[in-house]
């Protein structure tokens, strides 16, 4: 049996009952789906379908196959680039062994105007060509399965996510195979679509706010038949699609100009397509050209554009002040939001363990306290600065993260849940580890001491991200803006202020005057702090089922199951001599890996979209989910609206959602005014709010955008931290519907 397989079956044994129902549902997993063949497949919208350009593969051989997309009318796909909104088509191929797919190879597209946005896509029909090499030992008569998921988004008023599972099914043989003529007139006219290479070298240069594409001499007297350029990047955000594109003539060629978008072009290679009209006589031609411009990076600062988003029109921008703070203030913001967080329930429990020990332990060693203390810091400010060492690295990638990215990772909240149990389960005395899980119980007058410190400073980081302090928003929004070594210094400020109570309480012996005295109590109440910290697990164990599958949270509540048994095999390893004692120890190693293998097995499996926190009922419904067109179209109606940039992960989120807009008298204004409340969900990764947020500077949730609440004013972004009385006073002047 294989390691695999024991895994599985393990989970299996601790929660049959909920694998097999996860197990029924798998054939209803795309109920828009029906099959029509083995190679094709209709949707709703699309008729999709995988063929081949052979009847049959030879060893070695490389053939093309097609992903062909029949779209109903009025809806159209999506390129490689999609504009200002929607997402590419996309296949995940399974193949036989051996074989290599290689990447979608693009048809030139269209381009769809739908004001204010600009898309890029196909309407009709589309084809998506990718080229498939055969391994060289294949042998004759070996039947070959190629199966893909094939995945897009159709739009036309409205977006759809549509997926269909595909195969093809091909015979393997001892030469290459033929091209099937039935097929072949689909493979050429697809093929005739394609960008020809660049005629000649091309240049491009930032000017102002503006992108200019250079067609020098060496094209030659195809610049003299040029009637009109279009541009089609590869890279999304470059330029700001939906502003026209003018082109110029000047003494050497042509030049086309363009803004510049919201995330403008590195040093490199500009690619994409360039679209042609060239006039002959009386006619006129259109030729798509794959271009790679020569690009230095040189040019003036340019204006943010309106981010894109997914399926529907850019959130308006209208960034507060906050992104204009000089770096000193950056800094003291951070360093208050820092301190503020002391008192987030995500960090107080783990806080106030460690400061009861510093009471017990001061009048023994004062310099030892000290030490430790700086030590905590340390721990909390080299995590801070690796946390953004991360999220800048990721930024500079093309990632859209900010603050508490790390949450939306199904693994690390796995992790995270483990780490809160096991300090649980030391608090409640089930183990004793020499304090170093979390510094909690530790001998402070012993050299592991300061390794715990550390490490509590490590832990008190983790816990904290969750958490969002006001202050933090303006600092962390314009972190991800600032150079890189201004952005070091934000969060090292943050992990200062986060720090600060602590360091205090080591250095100020005036500051221990305001604790109770040492004694038995303390070891009832650290025993009472376990339960918190419990609470705290279970929080991200109801996380964790929003961002991932019944097979990912079974494996996680296996696991938990298992870090228990490693925590009571380790206790009873200290009262086991000779056998015993390995037996137990190995029973404990091998609890505590099978509990970390599980999630990273399981953890990732995709689940369904998560639901809504809340459920407050508005002007038309129940919360919308985000979308951006809906906010331009309400925005540019006059019609009051309230976006909640939100998280399952998000205690301050989560608080101001039940004190704030549960309140009767806040749902009566929602009534009355007739609000719209939508709401951006940003519990897993989604770029499209990560923009939105970015526009309006702020790094993560949460984030509460008032629109139309008096006439003619801009958007209100409300405070970080809500009360029934802010709320209705953003829409205390909008006028009644």
């Amino acid at each position: 049996m294989t390691m695999r397989a024991l895994k599985f079956g393990f989970v299996l044994r601790f929660f049959g009952l909920l694998g097999f129902f996860g197990f029924l549902a798998l054939p209803f997993a795309s109920p828009t789906a029906f099959a029509l063949s083995g190679s094709t497949v209709a949707t709703e919208n699309v008729k999709a379908r995988l063929v081949s350009e052979v009847t049959a593969v030879g060893p070695g051989q490389k053939f093309w196959v097609a992903l062909e997309l029949d779209i109903r009318d009025g809806w159209h796909t999506y390129w490689r680039n999609p504009g200002d909104s929607g997402e590419p088509t996309k296949l995940a191929w399974q193949l036989p062994p051996g074989f290599a797919a290689g990447d979608i190879v693009w048809i030139t597209p269209h381009r769809f105007e739908i004001a204010p946005l600009v898309n890029y896509g196909y309407a009709k029909h589309a084809v998506h060509l990718v080229q498939v090499t055969a391994p060289k030992d294949l042998k004759a008569g070996m039947p070959l399965t190629l199966a893909a998921k094939a995945s897009w988004l159709v739009c036309s008023d409205v977006c759809i996510p549509e997926d269909a599972d595909l195969q093809l099914k091909l015979p393997a043989v001892a030469h290459d195979g033929g091209v099937d003529p039935a097929e072949s007139a689909l493979f050429t006219a697809a093929r005739s679509e394609l960008p020809s290479a660049q005629p000649a070298a091309t240049s491009a240069r930032i000017q102002g706010d503006q992108l200019i594409i250079a067609l020098g001499p060496e094209w030659g007297a195809m610049l003299s038949q040029i009637k009109s350029l279009t541009f089609f990047p590869y890279a999304e955000g470059g330029i700001e699609y939906a502003t026209p594109q003018k082109l110029a003539r000047t003494q050497d060629g042509v030049e086309l100009s363009m803004k510049v978008g919201y995330q403008p072009p590195k040093a490199g290679a500009i690619r994409g397509v360039l679209i042609a009209t060239e006039q002959n006589g009386t006619q006129s031609d259109t030729v798509p050209i794959e271009i790679a411009a020569d690009f230095s990076g040189a040019g003036a600062d340019t204006a943010k554009a309106s981010p894109r988003s997914t399926g529907a029109a850019p959130v308006t921008a209208h960034p507060s002040r906050e992104a204009e703070h000089s770096l000193p203030v950056l800094l003291l913001f951070a360093m208050l939001g820092g301190l503020i967080l002391n008192l987030m329930p995500c960090v107080f429990p783990v806080l106030s363990i460690k400061a009861i020990n510093v009471v017990e332990q001061a009048k023994k060693d004062p310099a030892a306290v000290r030490l430790k203390g700086l030590v905590f810091a340390a721990g909390v400010v080299s995590s801070m600065l690796a946390l953004a060492a991360v999220l800048l690295a990721l930024r500079a990638g093309g990632e859209e993260i900010g603050w508490g990215f790390q949450l939306q990772s199904p693994l690390f909240v796995t992790l995270l849940i483990y780490l809160l149990l096991a300090v649980g389960l030391n608090l409640s005395g089930v183990f004793e580890f020499g304090g170093g899980l979390a510094g909690v119980g530790d001998e402070l007058t012993h050299g592991d001491g300061y390794r715990a410190s550390f490490f509590t400073g490590l832990l008190t980081t983790l816990v904290a991200t969750p958490c969002t302090a006001p202050f933090m928003a303006p600092a962390l929004g314009a972190a991800l803006t600032q150079p890189a070594i201004n952005a070091l210094g934000i969060f090292a400020a943050l992990g200062l202020g986060l720090s600060l109570p602590f360091v205090l309480l080591s250095f100020a012996p005036w500051t221990r005057r305001v604790l109770p005295r040492p004694g038995a109590w303390m070891d009832t109440l650290k025993q009472v702090f376990a339960f918190p910290i419990y609470a705290s697990a279970a929080w991200l164990l109801w996380v964790l089922s929003h961002e991932t599958s019944p097979f990912g949270l079974g494996a996680a509540l296996a696991g938990t199951v298992l870090i228990g048994l490693a925590a009571w095999a380790y206790q009873k390893s200290n009262s086991s001599s000779g056998g015993g004692k390995v037996t137990v120890l190995v029973t404990a190693a091998a609890s505590l890996l099978l509990a970390i293998v599980l999630p990273v097995r399981f953890a990732d499996v995709a689940g369904a979209a998560p639901a809504g926190t809340a459920q407050v009922k508005g002007g038309d419904d129940e919360w919308q989910p985000y979308s951006a067109a809906r906010v331009a179209e309400l925005n540019a109606a006059g019609r009051p609206l309230l976006v909640n940039f939100t998280a399952s992960w998000c205690l301050t989120c989560l608080v101001n959602e039940r004190n704030a807009f549960s309140d009767s008298a806040v749902q009566e204004i929602f009534r009355s005014r007739k609000v719209t409340l939508m709401k951006g969900d940003w519990t897993n990764r989604d770029p499209a709010i990560t923009q939105a947020l970015s526009a309006f500077g702020r790094a993560g949730v949460p984030l509460y955008v008032v629109y139309n609440s008096r006439a003619g004013a801009e958007p209100l972004v409300l405070p970080q931290i809500l009360t029934a009385s802010v709320v209705q006073s953003a829409f205390t002047d909008a006028p009644a519907k």
